[in-house]
């Protein structure tokens, strides 16, 4: 479970998503905007993603592998609000997180 600290607003989604800067990926698109504050995270999930329960899936383990990259990448240090946007299933956990991975490096690079 994500931590209310982590969780992007819901009124804030809008925003990230036109002023952020955008890295794509296979799966989604990361969104990442400066902030002054902790670290927050939203997922945006459509419709062409799959059915609800592979939405549902598919949230479930983003969830997981942005706890495990704060941890292991110490994101608590960057000021940031995340919107990672999907736009293809992926069921595998390890590819998943090698794509989510690869733009987050690339978030920290610039």
């Amino acid at each position: 479970m994500l931590p209310k600290k982590y969780k992007l607003p819901a009124k804030d989604f809008r925003y990230v998503y036109s002023k952020g800067l955008k890295f794509r990926g296979q799966y989604g698109m990361l969104v990442a905007l400066a902030s002054s504050s902790a670290p927050k995270f939203g997922f945006v999930l459509n419709k062409k993603v799959g059915n609800a329960v592979q939405r549902h899936r598919m949230t479930r383990l983003l969830r997981v592998i942005v706890m495990e990259l704060v941890k292991e990448l110490e994101l608590d240090n960057y000021k940031f609000n995340f919107e990672y946007v999907a736009f293809e299933f992926c069921d595998s956990k390890e590819t998943l997180k090698a794509d989510v991975i690869t733009q987050f490096k690339n978030v920290i690079k610039e």
